[in-house]
């Protein structure tokens, strides 16, 4: 079963170990409106707010990374997001005016977003569509497992320095893009046509040779021909808002997104109120991540014999019902099992959401695909936590576990109308 993953591209191994190493040292993002609301003394308004920015910040590094990493190269891009990152954390802990952390804080999430996009197009590139599942539950469970680490170690940085925080954010993430700098090559395909129209780009996400992709992909990133396709960023949009499949797709990944955003800010808050304190939250959650880093590597081997499409909206449907469950709980045990449900529904969907979009992406187009659809997580996470905390303050907490299993049964159904049109490799 594990020689799906030991066989992947040595390439694929030394992202999943960067992203590892980049994520077990993100202490920032977890307490940044601890140190700008109390360190700072700004308020809880204004760390709020502030992450709001963030979110902002985060759409346009997805869009704009997307763009880049399919004109200039995915080395490029990563780089850059990577170094830049940095070099605006170092550059953060020395601020003091607000104005100076909301534009910082902007940067710093368009820099750094600008990463994700050119990634998943990477894997794309190095992996055959028939073994892409496997390469990005690798990576989910890297991130996962570094997410693990990064608040624990960031907690114990916190207590003799804030800007420990933000050097050792810094210094993680400069150590990847040196990994990357020194083992991984461009795969940024090399396209035959200079130019290409897009006027009559399908709906379906299937594209004909004469239009936008036009090179036999063998999934691995290698295609004939010398020059590049060069697609400016009006006519790449222009496809992708005609392109149906794509759409509801990520339309259904952002009400999913959503839901999955309320685990984070709301939850604990209800919790709270229902007598049942912050350490006590942190056990019941910590089952998502336990479950993620021990299983999800076999289930998605176990997964490749389901259906993709299918796959997804039986997933959805494990989100609503675990979410939805919320509001009948009452002992800790309970929400421990609402946990494990909604993670068996996360463990189905994660790992197909990106070769799902790198199947329907010409390949000229692929990290802006993967732009858009990190576009979708960023706008829920944006909005999630003020939208969850609003129902939450004025409805109370069994409208938000209500509200939050209709928008995941809202995804299945999207997820479900366009089954047919997402393809199964190998199938």
């Amino acid at each position: 079963m594990f020689r799906q993953y030991t066989d992947l591209p040595r390439a694929v191994h030394l992202l999943c170990l960067g992203t590892f190493v980049n994520r077990a040292g993100t202490f920032v993002i977890p307490f940044l409106t601890i140190y700008i609301g109390e360190r700072m003394g700004l308020g809880v308004g204004f760390a709020t707010g502030a992450m709001g920015v963030f979110g902002l910040g985060a759409i346009v590094g997805a869009v704009g990374g997307g763009h880049l990493a399919d004109r200039i190269g995915r080395r490029i891009v990563m780089l850059l997001a990577l170094f830049g990152s940095a070099a605006i954390l170092i550059g953060y802990s020395f601020l003091g005016s607000a104005a100076g952390i909301l534009i910082a804080t902007l940067c710093f999430a368009a820099v750094g977003e600008a990463y994700r996009p050119a990634a998943s197009a990477m894997i794309a590139d190095l992996v055959e569509p028939l073994k892409r599942p496997q390469a990005y539950a690798l990576m989910y469970v890297s991130i996962n497992l570094g997410f693990a680490i990064g608040p624990v170690v960031g907690g114990a940085l916190a207590q003799y320095s804030f800007k420990w925080l933000f050097w050792g954010d810094a210094a993680t993430s400069a150590l990847y893009a040196l990994l990357i700098l020194v083992t991984i090559r461009e795969t940024l395909p090399r396209l035959p046509m200079p130019k290409v129209e897009v006027d009559a780009a399908p709906a379906t996400g299937a594209v004909d040779d004469g239009e936008v992709s036009t090179r036999a992909d063998d999934g691995r990133g290698q295609a004939s021909g010398e020059a590049e396709a060069d697609i400016g960023f009006l006519p790449a949009l222009q496809h992708m808002l005609t392109d149906r499949t794509f759409v509801v797709f990520c339309l259904g990944a952002f009400f999913t997104a959503l839901v999955y955003m309320q685990a984070m800010s709301t939850f604990p808050l209800y919790l709270n109120g229902r007598g049942i304190g912050p350490a006590s939250y942190g056990r019941i959650i910590a089952v998502n991540g336990m479950l993620i880093v021990v299983a999800q590597l076999p289930f998605t081997a176990l997964l490749t014999r389901v259906h993709r499409g299918w796959a997804m909206v039986i997933g959805a449907g494990f989100v609503a019902v675990g979410f939805g469950l919320k509001g009948l709980a009452v002992a800790e045990w309970q929400f421990v099992l609402t946990v494990l449900i909604w993670t068996v529904g996360e463990m189905m969907q994660a790992p197909l959401v990106a070769p799902i979009v790198s199947d329907l992406a010409p390949t000229a187009l692929r990290a802006r695909y993967m732009g858009v659809l990190g576009m979708s997580f960023s706008g829920a996470n944006m909005i999630g936590a003020p939208l969850g905390g609003l129902v939450l303050a004025r409805f109370g907490g069994g409208y938000v576990w209500m509200a939050a299993a209709l928008l995941a049964l809202v995804a299945g159904l999207l997820y479900l109308s366009i089954r047919k049109r997402i393809t199964q490799p190998g199938g």
